[in-house]
């Protein structure tokens, strides 16, 4: 990476941490809906990682630390899990939730995931659920997650595919980008084609699986699968964005309360057509991608 390629990635990350500063309680709040989300994908996740009684597991980007639970209770009390995440916020709100549930097999521990100060081949099982893609250098912290797993021991990440399979993350910027006449990224000056994170960065096709290759991880493997977003109502959908999407939040900063709620109005009317007389669903697709450290190192 280079030098000004690492400036604004560190530059990035600390946006994160301030964001997540300001929504990490409310996401945890929101996390039943969020978990039923990722429910499907995150049995998979622990299933392509291989994890297991006794294993010690990674968790990276580990949120509120929901799929470090579902982990700690597979791996039993022979076996642990280390919960990191670059934000405090969430790694405060973890370490809560686990030793409110009496939960000893769990550690946490603020870190940065392209930066892990963790001993080499350490962990049996490394999982990450929503969170590689965030990464301003996804292949660094796939080469450190490398180093730290045991031989033979298994990495596997969700990710989001690309936008066109998630509405529910493009069509509430896009009505604020309307209503507000803001520039649609699309009609921009053409970035230089680097990697930027975000929801959707790690979603093309083969991209994930490449820098799987890349880091040196072998038996590389990929799923695809559907992934619906249910609330009980089009309202309950948009409360929930509007808590925890600071990129939206953002984007309205600035306007006054009237225009503001007349917007989220418009983004509730233009989210109605995923209503259903059972409740609200939209559609989401999610990637699993996984592969295992050589048994024998180079």
């Amino acid at each position: 990476m280079t030098k000004t390629n690492s400036l604004a990635g560190a530059a990035f990350k600390q946006t994160e941490i301030e964001d997540w500063e300001r929504a990490a309680s409310d996401w945890h709040r929101w996390m039943p809906v969020v978990n039923d989300f990722l429910s499907v994908a995150t049995e998979i996740m622990l299933d392509q990682a291989g994890v297991e009684t006794g294993h010690h597991v990674l968790d990276i980007a580990a949120g509120d630390g929901s799929q470090s639970l579902i982990a700690a209770k597979l791996v039993g009390e022979t076996g642990s899990v280390l919960a990191t995440d670059i934000s405090p916020a969430f790694i405060k709100i973890s370490k809560e939730i686990a030793q409110a549930r009496d939960v000893k097999n769990i550690a946490t521990e603020v870190m940065d995931a392209e930066n892990l100060a963790l001993i080499d081949n350490s962990f049996d099982a490394v999982i990450s659920r929503l969170g590689m893609m965030f990464l301003p250098d996804p292949l660094r912290g796939l080469q450190e997650i490398h180093r730290v797993l045991k031989p033979s021991g298994s990495f596997a990440a969700v990710v989001f595919t690309t936008a066109d399979k998630s509405p529910f993350f493009t069509i509430p910027p896009q009505v604020i980008r309307d209503r507000l006449n803001l520039p649609n990224p699309s009609d921009m000056s053409p970035a230089p084609k680097t990697h930027q994170p975000g929801p959707f960065a790690l979603g093309t096709p083969d991209l994930f699986a490449d820098l799987f290759s890349q880091a040196g991880f072998i038996n590389i493997e990929q799923e695809i699968i559907e992934a619906p977003l249910r609330f009980k109502t089009t309202e309950d959908f948009v409360q929930w964005r509007r808590d925890i999407a600071v990129s939206l939040q953002r984007m309205l900063a600035g306007q006054d309360t009237e225009i503001q709620e007349k917007i989220w109005q418009d983004v509730t009317e233009a989210m109605r057509q995923f209503e259903a007389n059972d409740g609200f669903e939209t559609p989401s697709e999610l990637l699993i991608c996984s592969g295992q450290k050589p048994s024998v190192q180079k």
